[in-house]
């Protein structure tokens, strides 16, 4: 399951916020460094920082709804190895994450942001996971979490472009000629036929 928006980092945040909120939502690096355990992030400051380092591997759980991470241990090709002067990494998996996926900038235009993770069919039609650890989620209380994401992205958002929202900050600097929207092609500045504003 996806949604996508149109954010600045000042978005982006907010929705990270409103995920850091959910009761019992936990905060893991999902891919670790190489040769280094997977961190856990315990506050909000420190969820923060490392996804405003630009970091691409930050996951959020609600441990509520089942599906526990495990680990998977990763050994590096000899040359990686070499390269790094490390053997490998650690990535810790489980149906139930949920990552925010950042593509800022596509031909000089912002590019849409994507909240992704696996809704109940899909994750039985294609994933890699056992029954059993399919079986451990609560489905029902997984998918509420992301539609409460989805209509909290979309009812403040203050236009659209097709059926992407545009957030508040986002659609701030376009008002205002700062940034243009990348339309998948195309690129959309304020005046664009394509940008529908209000709700």
């Amino acid at each position: 399951m996806q949604t996508s928006f149109f954010g600045t980092d000042v978005d982006a945040v907010q929705v990270l916020r409103w995920l850091y909120d959910i009761p019992e939502m936990r905060f893991f690096e999902n891919h670790s460094r190489p040769d280094q355990p997977n961190r856990w992030f315990e506050t909000w400051d420190k969820t923060l920082a490392y996804f405003e380092g630009g970091r691409s591997s930050l996951a959020a759980w609600p441990q509520n709804v089942g599906g526990v991470p495990f680990l998977e241990q990763i050994t590096f090709a000899l040359d990686t190895q070499r390269q790094l002067d490390a053997k490998g990494r650690s990535v810790l998996h489980s149906p139930a994450l949920i990552r925010i996926i950042r593509n800022s900038d596509q031909n000089g235009c912002l590019a849409a942001t994507n909240i992704t993770c696996w809704n109940e069919k899909g994750v039985r039609q294609r994933s890699m996971f056992s029954e059993d650890i399919i079986d451990s989620v609560d489905w029902k209380a997984f998918g509420s979490i992301e539609r409460g994401i989805q209509r909290k992205v979309k009812t403040s958002s203050p236009a659209k472009l097709g059926s992407t929202p545009i957030m508040p900050d986002a659609f701030q600097h376009l008002e205002a000629g700062q940034i243009k929207l990348w339309g998948w092609g195309i690129e959309c500045d304020g005046q664009s036929p394509h940008i529908e504003k209000g709700r």
